[in-house]
């Protein structure tokens, strides 16, 4: 009996094995496949891009594994292109390729992962007068005259002008960008870092470059003598701080500038030029062993807009005490000249990090 049980189970077996041998699939090749050509165009441009980064590609600016990895991976896809795709393979190829090229350029020695920049303006779109930021955040910069209180009609917005790459935005007679939908929390952080090129057409106090609720929180403006001025205001005290280099800034003429505060590590930064012009810490400058204080709330109990070219608005300004009515347009503290490239990173930005964007920027 159990001989026959056996040999009735080997029997069964054969059977199931010469049918999936032999029956068709349920599914059908031809449906897997268009009958209309594929369109490579995107991926064969992809793999060109690749292929050129890699070609340029050595040791002094990429640790080699990183280079024979993304090396094979271009070779795979490559091959596999060469091949019969379908549509959905293709569509899984190029979003592999994409990745991998993302994976390597951020490998680079000192690269800056892009999900640390908090938000661009390029100022490249040359017309309109609502920006929207790159970066993590999706921030929209409206364009505002000066207070008519201060400047009457003689104000006009932020107009476009050629700048270091593409177009920039300049700045006069109280001209600013406005950002109401920022995230307060996100710009209070304990590392922050800045970097705008600029070009004075003046050198005076109050050249007002950012400002995150003025002093009461963190503000950044060029001083007399061209020198970049940085407040932000901490747990421990409030810091006041320059490059202490005369002329760092001077007028009509482009200059990078970067300031890089890490608050865990007590320090504050200055950069120009992709160069390092002096570093803080908390024995010179005690505030930076605080952190970053909570978002200020005006007495009007409305939050202020994030602001590009000036120090704040102008119902804010009339409620301080020690101001006087009317306010002088030489009494107004914003910007006069040009902005370009501006980005805002939620990390302390190293001296590598800040050559490589420097370098990166100025052709």
């Amino acid at each position: 009996m159990r001989k026959f049980l056996n040999f009735r189970m080997i029997a069964i077996l054969m059977v199931a094995c010469l049918t999936t041998l032999f029956l068709p699939s349920c599914g059908n090749d031809d449906e897997d496949k268009d009958s209309t050509p594929l369109d490579l165009t995107e991926i064969n441009a992809l793999l060109s891009e690749c292929e050129s980064l890699l070609s340029s590609a050595t040791t002094d600016d990429y640790p080699e594994a990183a280079i024979t990895t993304f090396q094979s991976k271009v070779n795979a896809i490559k091959s596999a292109v060469a091949g019969d795709l379908t549509q959905t393979t293709l569509n899984n190829l190029l979003v592999q390729l994409k990745e991998a090229k993302t994976t390597f350029e951020q490998s680079a020695y000192d690269a800056i992962p892009l999900d640390n920049l908090l938000a661009e303006w390029s100022f490249d779109e040359g017309e309109g007068t609502s920006l929207v930021s790159t970066g993590v955040q999706a921030w929209v910069a409206k364009m505002k005259t000066g207070p008519s209180e201060i400047f009457g009609t003689n104000t006009q917005v932020p107009s476009f002008v050629d700048g270091v790459k593409g177009k920039a935005l300049s700045f006069d007679n109280g001209a600013c960008l406005e950002v109401d939908d920022f995230s307060e929390t996100s710009l209070l952080s304990n590392t922050l870092s800045i970097s705008v090129w600029i070009n004075p057409k003046e050198s005076r106090a109050g050249n007002y470059i950012l400002s995150m609720n003025y002093w009461e929180n963190w503000k950044l403006n060029l001083q007399n003598e061209g020198k970049p001025f940085f407040t932000v205001a901490t747990t421990v005290a409030g810091v006041d701080a320059d490059n202490e280099h005369v002329e760092s800034f001077p007028i009509n003429t482009w200059t990078h500038l970067v300031v890089s505060m890490d608050l865990n590590a007590h320090t504050l930064s200055f950069y120009v030029n992709g160069e390092l012009t002096k570093t803080w810490d908390a024995s010179g400058k005690p505030g930076l062993a605080g952190s970053q204080k909570s978002a200020y709330l005006p007495a009007s109990g409305e939050k202020l807009p994030f602001l590009i070219g000036c120090a704040t608005t102008y119902a804010e300004a009339s409620t301080w005490d020690w101001v006087t009515l009317p306010i002088e347009p030489s009494g107004w503290d914003y910007f006069a000249g040009s902005l370009d490239e501006l980005k805002i990173y939620n990390i302390a930005l190293t001296e590598g990090q800040v050559s490589k964007l420097y370098n990166d920027e100025k052709k």
